[in-house]
């Protein structure tokens, strides 16, 4: 008989929390195990384990009636443009309850989580969203955000951000929908995703329909993208235009100020470029230190150490090369290859790569850029790594290997 005990303890619990509804129907009766393991809970209160969900509106109880879906995402969407994400995430949530097939609300959690910095929950809810509409655009611009703006960045993240985008696009012009700013947002996200990629030509075209119906927020990303594409394009004047425009709106933003200080220092004035480098500390100190300061004598010793110390078959092939150290790149290399050369680059390979026969007054040529190599680094360690680096990643051009190449080697 001790088997029968927690049923029976079980019965005597149900029977002592009887509600007044005495002809709902009965759950039906647990098994010996489960009534065993079953555990007793005083009348009239819920299990402890069991907490109800938070809700979206403060005057609602975890008990109180369910609210409409209209009225969840209509405060859902409140919330995210009051920028209280997390509130706005309790409605969308509380709205993917009510309806798991609405993605309306799988979108504005997904927005929510991200904005909170939960970044793998909001790719599944974009996903889910996705996975009900393929093709709703507001989801799409959404999804091609994380990838380019909120994910670590990386050439296939950019990639796959620049194909949700261009969908996104796409199905607007299919649906004939008339909705100028989403239009312009995922110009924007399309624009920023090419400029990630080195596609600066083709980021203008997008960034320029960007400013076309963008909202406030949108146009003032978009001015700065612009900008950014005609630096990386060395259009330098340009840019210098643009990023003081956009500043002009953003003040405190401190990658426009790093930026507009690159463009001075390429058009000379280094006077202003530098009071720009220090507004950007000043904003951003995490993400900008002093660069290292280092005359032309050490780093040419530190080039020079680092070639002494590569593979035996590399330090040939480095011979049939001239060393070259400047300390910017110059507009001729930038702007010969198409789409041309970023003003940041660290190293160069001029020439055909081996085995290929030179033209008449042809050389081949490595050339390591000082300035743009001591903004990466914060020690001496740290640069002569680089320079490590930069050496092996232009000898691999010199042996006719591509940048995706490279890049598959961790040399980039």
């Amino acid at each position: 008989m001790p088997l029968l005990r927690p049923v029976a303890l079980l019965l005597i619990a149900l029977v002592g929390c009887r509600t007044q509804t005495p002809l709902a129907p009965a759950p039906p009766a647990p098994s010996r195990d489960e009534a065993a393991r079953a555990p007793l809970r005083a009348c009239g209160k819920p299990d402890a384990d069991a907490h109800p969900p938070m809700r979206c509106f403060p005057n609602d109880s975890g008990f109180a009636p369910p609210r409409a879906i209209t009225a969840l995402l209509d405060r859902s969407h409140e919330r995210l443009e009051a920028a209280d994400f997390r509130a706005a995430l309790l409605c969308a949530e509380e709205a993917s309850r009510a309806d798991p097939r609405s993605v309306e609300a799988h979108l504005d959690r997904a927005t929510a989580l991200g904005r909170i910095g939960r970044i793998d929950e909001a790719r599944d809810a974009f996903d889910r969203a996705l996975a009900l509409d393929p093709e709703d655009p507001e989801t799409l611009a959404g999804a091609a955000d994380l990838f380019i703006s909120h994910l670590p960045p990386s050439n296939e993240r950019s990639e796959i951000g620049l194909e949700l985008a261009r969908r996104g696009s796409h199905g607007i012009k299919r649906a004939r929908l008339y909705n100028r700013s989403l239009r312009a947002r995922l110009a924007l996200l399309e624009g920023q995703a090419l400029n990630d990629l080195g596609r600066s030509r083709e980021a203008l075209l997008r960034l320029d329909a960007a400013e076309k119906g963008a909202l406030p927020a949108d146009l003032s990303r978009a001015r700065y993208e612009r900008a950014l594409a005609l630096f990386e394009l060395s259009r330098f004047p340009e840019a210098k235009r643009g990023f003081i425009e956009f500043l002009s709106q953003a003040p405190d933003d401190a990658w426009g100020h790093y930026h507009l200080g690159l463009t001075l220092e390429r058009l000379d004035d280094r006077t202003a470029a530098h009071q720009e480098f220090e507004a950007a500390m000043r904003l951003a100190p995490e993400n900008f230190k002093p660069p290292m300061e280092i005359p032309l004598e050490e780093f040419r010793q530190l080039m020079w150490a680092e070639v002494a110390r590569l593979p035996l078959a590399l330090a040939q092939d480095l011979a049939a090369v001239q060393l070259e150290i400047a300390d910017l790149p110059e507009i001729a290399d930038l702007t010969a290859d198409d789409p041309p050369l970023s003003p940041t680059i660290v190293g160069l390979f001029r020439g055909a790569p081996l085995g290929i026969p030179l033209e008449p007054g042809e050389y081949r040529t490595i050339v390591l850029y000082r300035k743009n190599l001591a903004r990466e680094v914060t020690s001496h360690t740290d640069l002569a790594q680089q320079i490590r680096t930069t050496l092996l990643h232009e000898l691999g051009h010199l042996r006719g290997e591509d940048d995706d190449a490279l890049r598959s080697r961790g040399l980039e």
